[in-house]
């Protein structure tokens, strides 16, 4: 079995990608994705290498949707450029605590080649007032002491991972882009200070939203735009 493995490193997402020969009758490669999430990390204290380990605090996530509207894969040669839209069937939802979308993308056949750039890109949906990320967990906070979280984003925000360099799909090749969904880096601005305050609604949760504790929210929000780096190994 022909094998070869490219990773896209991203700050918002990271995207790998594998390949082997596919039992599929077309000759051209296919591509399909499948999603990870990252359910837990510590706070900005984590970054510091100064505080004790004792002294983190951390956020849990164990359940939420993340909700895409559409998505595309791009590729450029050095004379010619590929654009192709997944089909998606309505509203994709991704359950963040197994990564599983309801429905399934179809995989879709790329032409094969050698690329200099690839990407590919994904769009939240940003159609209804309801938010297109919710994620529910918990907030451990450096005095251990723990708080019901749900975090809340509604924007039709696009994540856009690119990469310069060789990149080939050979004739019938199966390929799986493996998309992870990755909080710590939208919170690496998010200090156990700004945590501790942080309201509650009547319920208890900390929420955070645009319109609750929206300091909050702002550095996440921001996290969320942080460019990409991405590299490939062969």
């Amino acid at each position: 079995m022909k094998k070869s493995i490219f990773k896209i490193l991203a700050a918002s997402l990271i995207i790998g990608v594998s390949a082997c020969s596919s039992d599929e009758s077309s000759d051209q490669p296919v591509l399909s994705v499948s999603f990870k999430t990252v359910n837990s990390f510590d706070t900005q204290a984590q970054a510091s290498n100064i505080m004790e380990k004792s002294s983190h605090s951390s956020f849990v996530f164990n359940d939420g949707f993340i909700t895409l509207t559409s998505m595309a894969y791009e590729a450029e040669t050095q004379n010619d450029s590929t654009s192709i839209e997944f089909e998606l069937e309505g509203v994709v939802v991704i359950d963040f605590a197994t990564g599983i979308p309801t429905p399934d993308i179809r995989p879709i056949a790329i032409p094969a080649g050698t690329y200099q750039e690839v990407e590919v890109e994904i769009e939240l949906l940003d159609e209804s007032d309801s938010p297109s990320v919710v994620l529910n967990g918990i907030y451990t906070a450096r005095d251990e002491t723990v708080h019901p979280v749900r975090f809340e984003f509604n924007s039709g925000e696009t994540f856009e991972v690119e990469r310069e360099g060789t990149i080939t799909f050979t004739q019938s090749q199966s390929t799986i882009a493996e998309i992870t969904f990755d909080p710590s880096v939208w919170f690496i601005g998010v200090t156990a200070e700004l945590m501790a305050n942080a309201t509650k609604d009547v319920n208890g949760v900390i929420v955070i939203s645009e319109t609750q504790n929206s300091n909050i929210f702002d550095i996440v929000a921001d996290g969320l735009d942080i460019a990409t780096e991405l590299e490939i190994t062969n």
